[in-house]
């Protein structure tokens, strides 16, 4: 899920913040802001004129000589779209965090849930996000009955769709979702297969146990056909198309690249195209004892680096082929190594972002395969809790 926090703490770090919240997201997925004016600019500028996706606004109350109240009503009397304009703006759920000081019902009406004794009373945060959402997504459904649209059957539109008139019914879709007839609804809970997402857990992990017994067997090509199979591992929530061992041509040479994975986002996600290659997950970072990378985990994030160097070299040779398999060339990208186990990534994080800093791999994301599991896991979670079709 993405989330948009806005908080008035001003030691909380966003690795602090996002600890609270990784039940409902990533990382990648996590925005969070110290000023309602830096929120706001964020809404302003990625939900409305970019036409992202936002699940949910989880915001304190006091900052300075203003409140939440200002950017509460700021949405809610909103006209404007989100998310490929397919939702109304004013209905994004919006949570507020108790202010003892100053808590009323004046000041609680319009937000949709106030969390208690935050970050402290889980219980109470997960009732109330779990709520929130699980209210607007009720109300989608409502507004997809109600124009005709059957989510488990996408293309099936009623004659009664063709001719609807009563926009003011609709609380979560948009007039222009109607007006164009869209079936875009490419969101993964609207129409996942739950139960073969949970097995592929199952199936991912008793793979990786049997690398650790036979290393030698259980090569990348192995969980290359796996993610293939699955793609949600690498996909997730905001990635619509996974594409595999695609050449990029090198100034229109025989020469190539091949990235294991080019990972396309959807157009309402908040994300770039991520280049995703696999190592094995019995390969070591360190030498033994020694605070140096093994050459060939070096040589992992030297091979992603030099991908990193072909999306972003301006080259109109190399354009082409970003354009061909990507549609167009982004303005940014995430790259991303799956590579070791996450013991040895765990007590050595500190020496593995100074090394990345030395080598200039900043950039790269360093992802073992028990974090892949995990997030995969969560969002497996996310979907059993939030989804109502």
């Amino acid at each position: 899920m993405t989330i948009l926090f806005i908080s008035n703490q001003s030691n909380l770090t966003k690795e602090e913040a996002l600890k609270i919240f990784q039940p409902y997201t990533e990382e990648k997925d996590f925005h969070y802001y110290k000023s309602l004016s830096k929120a706001k600019d964020f809404l302003s500028k990625k939900l409305i004129e970019k036409d992202k996706h936002l699940d949910f606004i989880i915001s304190d109350w006091k900052f300075q000589n203003d409140n939440s109240k200002t950017i509460l009503n700021w949405i809610r009397n909103s006209s404007e779209n989100y998310s490929s304009n397919n939702f109304q703006l004013k209905s994004i759920p919006f949570l507020l965090i108790e202010d003892r000081e100053n808590q009323s019902a004046t000041i609680s009406d319009g937000f949709d849930a106030v969390i208690e004794n935050f970050p402290n009373n889980y219980v109470n945060l997960k009732h109330n996000i779990t709520s929130s959402i699980k209210k607007w997504r009720t109300s989608f459904a409502d507004d997809l009955e109600l124009i005709g649209l059957d989510p488990k059957n996408k293309t099936n539109y009623t004659n009664h769709r063709k001719t609807f008139l009563a926009y003011y019914k609709l609380k979560v879709l948009s007039k222009t979702f109607v007006d164009k007839k869209s079936n875009s609804l490419n969101y993964i809970w609207t129409d996942s297969d739950y139960t073969n997402l949970v097995d592929s857990n199952e199936r991912f992990e008793k793979k990786m146990k049997q690398t650790l017994i036979k290393p030698t067997k259980y090569l990348e090509k192995e969980f290359h056909d796996f993610l293939r199979d699955n793609p949600t591992f690498v996909k997730g929530e905001n990635f619509n198309k996974l594409l595999y061992e695609k050449h990029l041509y090198i100034n229109n040479t025989r020469r190539y690249n091949e990235p294991d994975f080019i990972n396309k986002p959807f157009d309402y996600a908040i994300r770039y195209p991520e280049i995703f290659e696999v190592k094995r997950q019995s390969q070591r970072i360190f030498w033994k004892n020694k605070d140096k990378l093994l050459s060939k985990a070096k040589k992992g994030f030297e091979q992603v680096v030099r991908y990193k160097n072909y999306m972003e070299s301006k080259n109109e040779a190399n354009e082409y082929y970003i354009k061909k398999y990507l549609g167009k060339i982004y303005n940014q990208y995430e790259y991303t190594l799956l590579m070791g186990s996450s013991e040895e990534k765990r007590y050595n994080e500190n020496l593995i972002e100074e090394l990345k800093t030395d080598f200039n791999f900043t950039e790269v994301s360093l992802v073992t395969y028990e974090d892949l599991l995990n997030k995969h896991i969560r969002l497996c979670d996310r979907l059993n809790e939030f989804n109502i079709f």
